[in-house]
């Protein structure tokens, strides 16, 4: 990786607008933080015994295009019963989708007894405009994301500044794998391990071949992110050796990969074909004969928990993967290293076999199962409710 992370940062899962890109340069710490709230949390009437509400503070994040970690379980949470908000300043009105409300302004939270879910260390000037909120924190990926010289904007770079305040403020902190686990339990020995997950359904229900798909098979797919991360070289050694299989990219490019990927997309037998829309994408992955993870291996990666991976599974796709601990630790999914190892993995993986521990394993990784442990963590220390 390298200094690309602001682009990859506001393209994650959609652009900022440039006006906040500046906003962001140019106004510090809490007062920047006001200004993008467009408004102050509202206090109203609250009653003991209550589940708590649930805001999203706002980031990059926006509720459109790919959907991440923090969208599927603040649904989770709305499912659960909890009044879930979230904040986006580029929401031109309010809406709804999975039970979660979409607010552009913090005007639209209540400002009593929240519980502030989070993620990006630097909102903590926010906390001081709720009443007694309940902080939940999720370290999504390790913190060398973050180092200095691979991002851009002067709050991104303070992100390892505010990182261990949150640390010691949060009331429960979550991490999405038993490798970031291990990296923070020296910060927090109550760290709580909350994978991954998958809409299991969603991806196990029959759907329609996309038209869009190249018609050779086998298709080697892969969807998600085509970012700094992504491993071009071992796709494209693998695509050399196997003239007669397809390759599928389906997914963003993110940071400044775009040359990278226009070499590899010269072979005949990779395709690239966009970022698609959050809900077609299980009509893609069943599509896929295999699916692919093609990750570089370093310190960031190996902290990762696939998301993929577990969507992969649940449509009942063979999965080959690196060696990362996530994927080892999956006696379904087959992991290799270097190009003729992938090639030999592949090979395996096309050979005809049961869907049936597939699609259970991505059924036991669903995210209503993921959320489990953290309403049984904040029900146990009497978190969830209005106190009273």
């Amino acid at each position: 990786m390298r200094r690309v992370f602001k682009t990859w940062l506001a393209r994650r899962v959609h652009v900022i607008p440039r006006r906040m890109a500046r906003l962001f340069r140019r106004v510090p710490g809490a007062v920047r933080l006001r200004q993008l709230a467009l408004g102050s949390p509202q206090p109203g009437t609250t009653f003991a015994g209550r589940l708590r509400p649930v805001v999203y503070l706002p980031t990059w994040l926006t509720w459109a295009g790919m959907k991440q970690r923090p969208q599927y379980l603040l649904a989770e949470l709305a499912a659960a019963g909890h009044q879930t908000f979230f904040v986006d300043p580029r929401a031109r009105r309010e809406s709804s989708a999975d039970g979660v409300r979409i607010v552009p302004s913090l005007a639209s939270v209540p400002a009593d007894y929240p519980i502030l879910y989070v993620h990006f260390a630097p909102v903590t000037g926010f906390f001081r405009l709720f009443r007694e909120p309940v902080i939940v924190y999720d370290i999504l990926d390790d913190l060398s994301i973050y180092d200095a010289d691979e991002v851009g904007t002067p709050e991104e770079r303070r992100v390892r500044f505010h990182h261990p305040a949150v640390m010691r403020r949060a009331d429960l902190v979550i991490a999405s794998s038993q490798t970031l686990i291990d990296r923070h339990r020296p910060e927090r020995p109550d760290l709580l391990l909350v994978e991954n997950g998958v809409d299991a359904t969603r991806f196990a229900s029959p759907a329609n071949r996309p038209p869009d798909l190249p018609p050779g098979r086998p298709l080697i797919g892969y969807h998600g992110a085509i970012a700094p991360w992504f491993d071009f070289d071992l796709l494209e050694q693998v695509a050399i050796l196997r003239p007669d299989w397809s390759f599928v990219l389906v997914g963003p490019t993110v940071g400044r990969v775009g040359h990278r990927l226009t070499r590899i997309a010269r072979l005949h037998n990779i395709h690239h074909i966009g970022e698609r829309p959050s809900e077609t994408m299980p009509s893609y992955v069943q599509a896929f004969d295999v699916g692919a993870i093609w990750f570089v291996m370093d310190r960031l990666t190996e902290g990762v928990s696939p998301l993929k991976m577990f969507e992969y599974l649940a449509a009942g796709v063979p999965v080959v993967a690196p060696p990362l601990p996530a994927c080892l630790e999956s006696p379904l999914v087959l992991t290799a290293a270097g190009a003729h190892e992938w090639c030999r993995a592949i090979e395996q993986a096309l050979r005809p076999s049961d869907q049936a521990p597939r699609r259970a394993a991505g059924a036991a990784a669903s995210w209503d199962r993921r959320v489990e442990p953290v309403l049984a963590r904040l029900d146990g220390e009497g978190l969830r409710r209005v106190p009273g």
